[in-house]
């Protein structure tokens, strides 16, 4: 009986970020970009926060997810059907958020602290969490990926995503949006030192876990999706923000050197999506023959 090597060999996936899969690689991440917006938006009241990250999650992560499907009739059918999947039950997410957002948007520009406003702000903060969550859950649960499957990945994400939030928030201050930019950059400084620490642990975990998750591992470090985890995540995503973000406690930098910072958040967030898909592999369904 032959033998086919995706049967005993490392085989990376494809279907979820090469060709079209690169939409759901946009939705994946403007789904925690926005939804940690929305967030660090309630903390601090901003309006024009909200209004954003209500933007982000409609438009964009909508719309590109709304493109990898390829057919609208498909999102109709998995709405409808909620208990089949997590993919499902983010459309539904995202349509309960649109839906509360808009209606939170509305009540806090004409009825500011109103029970209703308040009411409906709890509701887009519980589906804004959902959204930046889910993306996470549906990866942990691809028992065929090891490099997927931790506890560690919607905790990443979600991380991720409030670290991009706050970037957000410190260029709508830097704009005279009404946003404490003191108090976004502490948040930035904070939640970099997080996520580098979390994904020093989600990579030590998924080397040990199995030989395929080890493989994900190497071909991330060393291997042909390295150049965008040392340049894409490490150096832009976190050594540059981190260092402009701990030198603005000592001096007085530059607004557009701050905003460069933030740029380069944005640009780790999605470096770290799209290596985390790129290097996913599935599990061999047969030992290799020695």
């Amino acid at each position: 009986m032959e033998t086919h090597q995706w049967m005993i060999n490392y085989t990376r996936q494809t279907e979820w970020i090469d060709r079209r899969g690169i939409f759901l690689w946009i939705a994946f991440y403007t789904g925690g970009l926005g939804g940690g917006l929305y967030l660090v938006s309630l903390y601090f009241n901003s309006l024009w926060g909200m209004l954003i990250s209500w933007l982000i999650i409609a438009v964009i992560k909508g719309g590109t997810h709304l493109a990898y499907l390829g057919k609208p009739t498909r999102f109709w059918r998995i709405v409808t059907r909620p208990q089949t999947s997590w993919l499902a039950r983010g459309f539904i997410f995202v349509m309960l958020f649109v839906i509360f957002g808009a209606i939170q948007l509305v009540l806090t520009y004409w009825q500011p602290g109103s029970a209703a406003e308040i009411v409906f702000k709890a509701l887009g903060g519980i589906m804004a969490f959902a959204v930046a969550l889910y993306t996470g859950i549906i990866l942990k649960n691809m028992k065929g990926v090891p490099f997927w499957n931790s506890a560690l990945l919607p905790i990443l994400f979600v991380l991720c995503g409030i670290l991009g939030g706050f970037g957000l928030s410190v260029a709508i201050a830097l704009a005279g949006g009404d946003v404490n930019l003191s108090a976004a950059e502490m948040g930035s400084r904070i939640l970099l030192v997080a996520n580098a620490l979390v994904i020093i642990i989600y990579l030590l975990q998924a080397d040990h876990r199995e030989t395929v998750g080890r493989q994900s591992v190497i071909e991330q470090l060393r291997g042909h999706s390295a150049p965008i985890f040392w340049i894409g995540i490490v150096a832009l995503g976190i050594v540059i923000p981190l260092t402009i973000a701990f030198t603005s406690l000592y001096t007085e930098i530059a607004s557009g050197l701050i905003i460069f910072g933030v740029a380069c958040e944005i640009i780790g967030g999605l470096a770290l999506r799209y290596n985390v898909l790129k290097v996913g592999a599935y599990k061999p369904l047969v030992a290799k023959p020695q």
